[in-house]
């Protein structure tokens, strides 16, 4: 295979010249404040030429840049993208992964497949637990910080003590959260929704899935929700519920191997689950842990199975899907099983379940759904416009939310943990003083009636208050209706929403009231309360969002739509008053609506959204409603940019390969360009077998993580436009693997001198420059084109490359399967930048002398392109594959066969399989058999339309012709005397001669 360097050449549409470095170096190199070099990559030159002639701009630069500001913009976004590292999802298949699995049981694909399904049951079971921990934290320290209030309230009245208490315990324990991130594991901060999307997209983010980043998550998120902030739990937990699922699915750690101080590895033996090593198969199992993360947060199985689906996976499956669905189950069902176990210990198997919503205020016994959450036909429209302004007050804040992060990144820089640390304790201490304030303001209501407290205040489920982090309710007055400082028989409006947990004030102001009669009115929470919440909850989120500390933005979102959905409907209401109708109006629902509205804004989720808020509020019958309600909001979003946690990504510069389908402008651009016009020519590459002394060097040299193999390397690194010949691709990680394990090397003493007719073909290489100098001083040529002199490290290698290539992969499956796993970089991994140096100084003076093989360890098949193919159709490529690094070919390539639909269906595979077993190929271990002159297993034997010795006249495949798909006969079509038909006849029936004769060497007929 020869890969392209240089453009084709048309007279249609101009095409970038390509530098040797690529474009992207070439604009790496740019200074964005240089305004002639922001002019130029913009069409502003372009538009005053055009204006000059009283011409439009033609579409064929759409999409560039408009004017400098632009430019400068875009610049700043890919130089910032140089800081990130790719991964490689594509799955490795060199001759010792092959070898592995031709010889791989039925019985061990079994296993490995039974396997999934008890992993994911055991992510869903860990996330479950750990969901009941981080309740169970939240409950206690938000129990002891509200009854430290309420006792000062008792004992000292007034303002200052119980400020000072409710201030100086949120301040402790902002302390705690803002210090785990400052000072263990930055990368707890925050959500950590966008650094999930961005791994599981195919970007290497360090530290991002450790047992001590979970650990600081997790225990983060107690302390800032315990802390007042405003924030929850379900965010971190798509991070945590990601780190429990890569781990599970690796079945190791290297962080304990490290604390350990590798005297032993923490990892699983494959008969114990260690099947899943390779990058796709992590990040499979991470998609799923932030299901089971998000089911568990909200108690919403489907809702998280959906989440995972629609927000965190780049890469699709319906195996993912399915063991989402088992594990987002298991997970939720660990919750309550823990929970009731607390709340109801040995009584555990008399425990009803299923009668309560994460955000319900009431157990379903008493909820009533049907007769509170209502809607007529005229509401259907009201909640389109609620939708429309939830997508705008979404895009609202996260404009003002950017703001507040690029002055953050300014003044708060990441490496400065003292500073974050100082404006993590700020907001908690803004956020306690604002909100004690307003609630010791408030005014003073009278309680309901007797009757009415009766329905209002029922409550038989502890899980309720335990799963909302309620706190500890008061012994000695009303849970719902807190008396504070005001007198007997009133309550504090404010202190109401204020003086507790932000999901219980959520839940207040959605259910409150529901499982009241219905001749009686629906409760209506003071406008003086309700319109300070929904301002002050909208500002905080702004500030509180990417603050250094471990804070989530779906619960805060809830609680400010439901507010402002409730505002909604008090004003509906009145107008429906107003014009002298008695309709009802529900404003629960509306506060269901108004909660979907601008969580769907905020984070441009629709079905999502739409499953986790009916899951969470038991809104089945608004599920039309909120569907509306959430499309409008996401359309109206996108006028004005994508949702928060992708705005995030590009505020890093990550580099995040987006569905190419959801962007148009996007897919504008790559139609315009060709692959070839953004590759990169000047490749370093290396010998199939190359001196250790040189890879060293060349490791050293770049940083480069994958390396093309070619014996033409001159042609590789060379500027002259020629392709060169690809013989695969071997990763850096890779190499350092086999040099840390010394496996692959050649004494270069002992290699054999290059064969006569291998020398005589190198010197009558074109461009080879021969004249002879082949046999000058005994040298010749090494295929690159260079002369080699007999004794040099060179010749050697060459030399060497001449040998079998199979004499490294161990005879036994026990020692293939041991260097299989050496070289998995899951879970115990080679960091590259860290480790190389230790590598290299630990080689012995005659392994630098060596050569190293790198043929058997090398992908053999990496993906190419052809270099005029669009850009659209590399970026589908390259996303859709998960790659790392893609080749381009030239136009015109040499073709050895046609598969189609059905040659790959797996009921030809299967009859291609058997027969190639009654060959007796199958399990023959002779070496001449198993040397790779042709492809891997000599398939020149085994030729589906070739024949057998075996079949009659009437069965030989012969008669059957190369058949295209459509059914009609190449051999046939062709008319006599076709050269093309002359060329492959002979080509075909030499290929059948071969296969049997190799046949006929092994004893086979």
């Amino acid at each position: 295979m020869a890969v392209s360097r240089r453009p084709p050449e048309t007279d249609s549409v101009p095409l970038l010249q390509p530098s040797p470095q690529g474009a992207l170096r070439s604009h790496l190199m740019l200074d964005g404040n240089d305004p002639q070099v922001a002019d130029k990559f913009s069409m502003s030159r372009l538009r005053r030429s055009m204006r000059l002639r009283q011409r439009p701009l033609p579409s064929s630069v759409h999409g560039a840049p408009v004017d400098a500001d632009e430019t400068r913009e875009t610049l700043g976004r890919l130089k910032r993208m140089a800081g990130f590292e790719a991964q490689d999802f594509d799955e490795l298949e060199n001759d010792l992964q092959r070898e592995v699995a031709i010889h791989r049981s039925e019985q061990d694909y079994a296993i490995a497949d039974t396997w999934k399904w008890l992993l994911s049951i055991l992510i869903g079971a860990v996330m479950g637990l750990l969901a009941f921990l981080v309740d169970w934290g939240i409950d206690a320290m938000n129990g002891y910080k509200f009854s430290a209030v309420r006792r000062a309230v008792a004992v000292s009245g007034g303002f200052a003590a119980p400020y000072l208490t409710h201030v100086g315990i949120s301040l402790t324990f902002a302390l705690v959260a803002g210090g785990l991130v400052s000072f263990v594991e930055p990368l707890a901060a925050g959500s950590g929704i966008p650094e999930v999307k961005t791994y599981l997209n195919g970007v290497h983010i360090r530290g991002l899935l450790t047992i001590r980043t979970l650990l600081t998550k997790l225990s983060g998120i107690t302390f800032s929700i315990a802390a007042g902030l405003i924030a929850g739990k379900e965010g971190p937990f798509v991070h945590g519920g990601g780190i429990v699922g890569g781990g599970i699915g690796g079945m190791g750690s290297q962080t304990l191997t490290q604390l350990l101080g590798w005297r032993r590895r923490i990892q699983a033996p494959r008969q114990l689950g260690g099947y899943f090593r390779n990058g796709a198969d992590h990040r499979d199992f991470a998609a799923i842990g932030t299901a089971a993360g998000v089911a568990t947060a909200f108690a919403a199985p489907i809702g998280g199975l959906l989440f995972c689906i629609e927000e965190g996976v780049s890469f699709y499956s319906t195996s993912i899907f399915w063991r989402g669905f088992l594990a987002t189950c298991v997970g939720v069902l660990t919750l309550h099983i823990l929970a009731d176990a607390k709340d109801h210990p040995g009584h555990l198997l008399a425990t009803k379940f299923g009668r309560f919503r994460d955000f319900g205020l009431y157990t379903d016994n008493y909820a009533a759904y049907g007769s509170r959450m209502f809607y007529h036909v005229w509401d259907v429209p009201i909640f389109c416009c609620i939708g429309a302004l939830g997508g705008l007050l979404g895009a609202l804040f996260i404009h003002l939310n950017v703001r507040i992060t690029q002055f953050r990144h300014r003044h708060i820089p990441f490496r400065s943990p003292w500073r974050r640390l100082a404006e993590v304790v700020c907001l908690s201490f803004v956020t306690a003083s604002v909100w004690f304030a307003t609630a010791w303001t408030g005014p003073c209501k009278p309680l309901p009636s007797p009757d009415d407290l009766r329905y209002l205040e029922v409550d038989d489920d502890k899980n309720l208050d335990f799963l909302a982090g309620g706190g500890t309710p008061p012994d000695d007055g009303l849970e719902h209706f807190p008396r504070l400082w005001c007198p007997n028989g009133t309550y504090s409006a404010h202190g109401q929403l204020f003086l507790v947990p932000l999901s219980q004030a959520l839940r207040l102001i959605m259910h409150l009231g529901e499982p009241l009669p219905d001749a009686r009115p629906a409760w209506e929470f003071p406008l003086g309360a309700t319109l300070p919440f929904f301002i002050l909850c909208f500002c905080m989120m702004c500030w509180t969002n990417g603050v250094g500390a471990s804070t989530g933005m779906f619960v805060p979102s809830l609680a400010v739509g439901a507010a402002g959905g409730r505002l909604a409907g008090r004003f509906v209401a009145f107008l429906v008053k107003l014009a002298g109708s008695q309709l009802p109006v529900s404003l629960t629902a509306y506060s269901v609506i108004g909660a979907a509205a601008f969580l769907g804004g905020s984070t441009r989720m629709t079905m999502t959204t739409t499953v986790m808020v009916m899951e969470t509020t038991g809104a089945l019958q608004l599920v039309i409603p909120l569907m509306l309600t959430v499309f409008f909001a996401k359309i109206v979003g996108d006028r004005y940019g994508v949702g928060i946690d992708d705005t995030h990504v590009r505020l890093r510069g990550a580099p995040v390969l987006d569905e190419p389908a959801l962007d148009v402008h996007q897919q504008m651009i790559d139609d315009k360009l060709t692959v070839s016009e953004l590759m990169t020519t000047s490749l370093i590459a290396l010998p199939p077998v190359v001196p250790v002394r040189r890879l060293v060097d060349t490791l050293r040299m770049c940083n480069h993580q994958a390396f093309p193999v070619t014996p033409e390397v001159e042609k590789a690194l060379g500027t002259t436009g020629e392709p060169f010949e690809l013989h695969g691709l071997v990763l850096r990680s890779t190499l350092l693997h086999l040099l840390r394990s010394r496996r692959g090397l050649v004494d270069p003493q002992a290699s054999s001198p290059l064969p006569v007719r291998q020398q005589q073909q190198q010197q009558q290489r074109p461009g080879s420059g021969g004249r002879g100098r082949g046999s000058a001083g005994g040298g010749s040529h090494f295929p690159g084109g260079a002369v080699l002199a007999n004794g040099s490290a060179d010749y050697a290698a060459a030399a060497a490359a001449q040998s079998d290539e199979r004499a490294h992969i161990p005879s036994s499956r026990a020692e293939q399967m041991q260097v299989l796993e050496e070289m998995q970089q899951i879970p115990l991994k080679i960091r590259v930048r860290e480790d190389q140096e230790a590598i290299i100084a630990a080689l012995a003076p005659a392994d630098f002398d060596a050569l190293l093989d790198l043929r058997p360890f090398m992908q053999r098949s990496p993906y190419v392109v052809n270099e005029d193919a669009s850009l659209s159709r590399g970026y589908r490529l390259f996303r859709t594959m998960g790659l790392r690094h893609m080749f381009v070919t030239p136009p015109h390539l040499l073709v050895s066969g046609m598969v189609t639909r059905k040659d790959i269906i797996t009921d030809n595979a299967k009859l291609a399989l058997g027969r190639k077993a009654n060959l007796g190929l199958a399990d023959s271990q002779d070496a001449q058999v198993l040397r790779r002159r042709l492809p891997f297993i000599p398939y020149s034997a085994y030729d589906p339309t070739a024949g057998s010795s075996r079949l009659g006249p009437a069965d030989s495949s012969s008669n059957l012709g190369l058949q295209a798909e459509g059914g009609g006969s190449a051999a046939a079509e062709a008319p006599e005397g076709d050269a093309a038909g002359d060329r492959y006849q002979p080509t075909i029936t030499q290929r059948r001669r071969a296969g049997e004769a190799e046949l006929a060497y092994v004893g086979v007929e």
